[in-house]
């Protein structure tokens, strides 16, 4: 009886345990997904102060909107690969090179003007396939693959601008610079990458992966080819905003593109997003990040801040989160 007696207190102990654990893990889960909203609230009513209400201005609210409709798609593409762990350092170089192609194209008049969006896509998606078909062959880190295409990309675009930058005829493609549709597109795209994300095998199987890539191949997934499949997706993406981008500036020049990966990654780790991927992974982190550094950039030019200074504070901040978020046991980041 006595024997007993302990081993239900045992058993009594334990349950109380896991229930202390399941309730501490709920209340985390629960913060990590304020906490990005404070952050936008924060930073929104901070710049509101500091610049005196310009930054809630009609005029400026609509750059807001420009900014955040790159920075929002890219970050969704890049869902794919950083929830199986991947990453992609050749976003702005990519963005630019599809730039470069469809400009091109078009001064030479080598394509009807239907075709460029298409074109732009193609350009963006074939990098990301190179970049995860050259990572899952011959076993090359996804960052250093990465990297290569990035220099590639850049040296690709700074030739071809470098005797002067690249003008496209804006009136021919002033129809895509419009608000509305640009904010028809930016659902379509966050429509269709939840579903896909969250309702179909290629998000369930890419979280798989970033859990346990050994298990998830052991349990019948074709590791490799959803892992190109995201890095094709992320790709698509930013050959949209380039098509985008080019449509509204008009000009293509060395610096297209440049640093806007360091604002995906910002974006993603702002919103919550864990690096290491897995099943904490949320396309609505990605787009609360994206917001933030929207409203962020745009905040610190209003304010005065050097232009060239900007990225620095990024980079700082970016740091600062990273080491908040490192999970020193397991050398992961979490959310």
């Amino acid at each position: 009886m006595e024997v007993s007696g302990v081993l239900a207190k045992e058993r009594e102990e334990e349950k109380r345990k896991q229930e202390e654990l399941i309730s501490k893990a709920r209340r985390n889960e629960k913060i990590s997904m304020v906490i990005p909203f404070l952050g936008i609230v924060f930073i929104v009513i901070f710049f509101a102060i500091v610049t005196k209400g310009n930054t809630l201005t009609a005029s400026n609210l609509n750059n807001i909107m420009n900014q955040s409709f790159n920075i929002i798609i890219v970050a969704v593409g890049a869902v794919f690969v950083y929830s199986h762990g991947g990453m992609d350092m050749s976003v702005g170089a990519v963005q630019g090179l599809a730039s470069v192609v469809v400009a091109s194209l078009i001064l030479k008049g080598a394509i009807p003007e239907w075709m460029v969006l298409p074109i732009s896509i193609l350009v963006g998606l074939a990098a990301g396939f190179m970049t995860g078909a050259i990572h899952v062959s011959i076993g090359v880190p996804a960052f250093v693959v990465s990297l290569c295409m990035r220099y590639i990309a850049t040296g690709i675009t700074r030739t071809a601008t470098s005797a002067k930058d690249l003008y496209i005829p804006y009136n021919n493609f002033s129809f895509w610079n419009n608000g509305f549709l640009k904010l028809m597109v930016l659902l379509l795209v966050i429509v269709i990458s939840y579903i896909a994300f969250e309702y179909t095998r290629i998000g369930k199987y890419l979280k798989a992966i970033g859990g346990n890539k050994t298990t998830a191949f052991q349990s019948g997934i074709n590791v490799k080819k959803y892992i190109v499949l995201a890095y094709m997706i992320l790709g698509s993406t930013v050959g949209l905003v380039a098509f985008f981008g080019l449509t509204r500036t008009g000009v293509v020049s060395s610096s297209t593109g440049q640093g806007f990966e360091l604002d995906i990654l910002t974006a993603i780790v702002l919103g919550g997003f864990p690096l290491s991927g897995g099943a904490k992974s949320k396309i609505r982190s990605a787009i609360l990040g994206a917001i933030t550094v929207a409203v962020l950039t745009n905040g610190l030019v209003l304010w005065g801040v050097d232009p060239n200074i900007i990225g620095g504070i990024k980079g700082v901040l970016f740091l600062i989160i990273v080491y908040i978020s490192y999970e020193r046991k397991k050398g992961e980041i979490v959310s």
